[in-house]
């Protein structure tokens, strides 16, 4: 197709090709400007939508902001949709990913909040032009050799539906779409901060947040499964940035930032954070707080200027109490002695040995926090193993209260998805407690459901930290539990209690006598 001219753009050379669309360098006829022209297959679209396809990217082309990609102009040429859009040489996020040699993400201070806080920023211009990106992932965002991001297909996902393969770049589309996409809510603006949650995520782990091969799986993760924290996977990740990254990825919209403005905040709140202690981080300028040009002068104004009016830093009155107040400061700089590695591991050791949480955020904050930064070959075992603490405990937290808002149909129900969801936080003995109280519903039989997976629960914990039972006194009397499979399925649950068999003889498969008698009531 080189040298076709749809609309006003020559095309001059082809930079990718698919089975969808193509790719062209450009340049337009009349004044010479570049532009990139994506050329979708004839077979792309009805005869309807080409109809509309120009007026519909309309809307679109008002986007003008130095981190979006811009649409130029539209159309239909010989039945095959096009648009010109900004021309920009660069490399994906995804294509970043492979390259990086840090592990297991991108460098976090001096690359991801960066990327981060232009994203956001990208973000706040197109929502408040009422236009949402929807297709946000690491091949949709590219990073120009100066470090500007450019965030490409701002909102071409609504117009053009993507596909639900795996993409060119290795990432799955569905692995950064929000769990109201899957339930077929409204694709609000805080879907888009979920799957920059998403995109975040994989950046610095180094990895998506989720892995699946089906839309089937990816719908069930991203409704119902609790992720790693980031924080676990990369230790080195700040715990401000780790715990907004959680907050944008929350399941129920409303527990998300409300507004791209707001997660621009939080990022400046955690630059400004990790600058006080010394920290380099990589922030670009923006854009939009440019205050303009300055007025303009001649020289002669000036001079003429310059002798109305002494300098102020040539009065010797200003001059020197300055000069004396910078050396007052430096002697008390070089006299002040900052706590040692061991006063401060001293101070922060009852604290997180203490019951209340409250008091290792306070050791973290006030004490190990300092002493990773001012002393890190020291302490760096207990240190790391105070992080990892106090994350587990985030987690707990964040499990519990997320079950918290689940409704239920029953009380047990409640009970027993509770006690699981602890159980995948690593808290097993509170998931037992959970599964124990259980036993109080055995007389209501809505609840008998929920008494029956608690006792299944509870073998297979128990098995983990003990093996298999020896003797005829074991934990769980295996002859009830038969009877209540033949109870199912004269009362016409015969899938229920097949599973049921199923379980019992994989967790009695090393006990013969049980095992003979589990395959006698098949």
């Amino acid at each position: 197709m080189i040298g076709i001219r749809p609309g006003e753009w020559v095309l001059k050379s082809e930079r990718s090709v698919s089975p969808a669309a193509s790719v062209y360098a450009a340049e337009h006829a009349a004044d010479g400007r570049r532009a990139a022209v994506k050329v979708f297959a004839a077979s792309k679209f009805p005869a309807e939508f080409l109809a509309r396809f120009a007026a519909e990217m309309l809307g679109y082309q008002r986007l003008n902001h130095p981190n979006v990609v811009r649409y130029f102009d539209a159309g239909v040429a010989a039945g095959q949709a096009w648009f010109a859009m900004e021309l920009v040489d660069g490399m994906t996020t995804a294509e970043l990913l492979k390259t990086t040699t840090r592990k297991p993400g991108l460098p976090i201070a001096e690359q991801v909040l960066g990327l981060a806080v232009q994203a956001a920023r990208a973000l706040k211009h197109g929502h408040h032009r009422n236009l949402l990106h929807r297709a946000i992932r690491p091949g949709t965002m590219v990073v120009l050799p100066d470090g500007t991001l450019k965030m490409t297909e701002f909102g071409l996902a609504k117009l053009i539906p993507e596909t639900s393969d795996l993409g060119p770049d290795g990432f799955h589309p569905l692995a950064f779409q929000p769990p109201e996409f899957f339930t077929g809510k409204p694709y609000t603006r805080r879907s888009d901060l979920y799957a920059l949650g998403c995109w975040l995520y994989a950046l610095s782990a180094g990895r998506p947040m989720f892995a699946a091969t089906t839309a089937a799986e990816f719908a069930q993760k991203h409704c119902y499964t609790l992720p790693d924290r980031p924080g676990l996977i990369a230790p080195d990740l700040p715990s401000d940035f780790d715990d907004l990254i959680c907050t944008l990825i929350q399941k129920d919209p409303n527990r998300r930032p409300a507004s791209a403005a707001q997660v621009i905040e939080e990022l400046d709140r955690i630059r400004a954070k990790l600058e006080r202690r010394s920290v380099r981080v990589q922030w670009p300028a923006d854009p939009g707080d440019a205050s303009g040009p300055m007025a303009a002068f001649s020289a002669d104004d000036a001079v003429e200027r310059e002798d109305r009016v002494r300098p102020l830093m040539s009065r010797p009155a200003v001059v020197l109490p300055l000069f004396l107040l910078v050396v007052g400061l430096g002697v008390w700089f070089a006299l002040r002695r900052g706590p040692t590695a061991a006063e401060l591991y001293a101070n922060a050791e009852p604290l997180m040995q203490s019951a209340d949480p409250a008091d290792w955020d306070r050791a973290w904050d006030d004490y190990l926090t300092p002493l990773a930064d001012r002393y890190p070959a020291e302490y760096s075992v207990q240190v790391a193993e105070a992080r990892i603490k106090i994350m587990t405990r985030k987690e707990i937290r964040r499990t519990v209260d997320q079950a918290a808002r689940v409704r239920y149909a029953g009380e047990g129900e409640r009970l027993y998805q509770t006690g699981l969801k602890l159980a995948q936080a690593g808290d097993v003995a509170g998931a037992r407690r959970y599964w124990e109280l259980l036993r109080a519903f055995e007389s209501i039989p809505s609840e008998v459901r929920w008494v029956e997976a608690g006792r299944l629960a509870l073998v297979e914990t128990e098995l983990l930290q003990t093996g298999p039972p020896a003797s005829v006194n074991s934990v769980v009397n295996v002859t009830e539990l038969l009877e209540t499979a033949a109870r199912w399925k004269n009362m016409g649950r015969a899938a229920e209690a097949s599973t049921l068999l199923d379980r019992l003889a994989e967790i009695y498969r090393d006990d013969p006598p049980r095992a003979a008698l589990i395959r006698s009531s098949r």
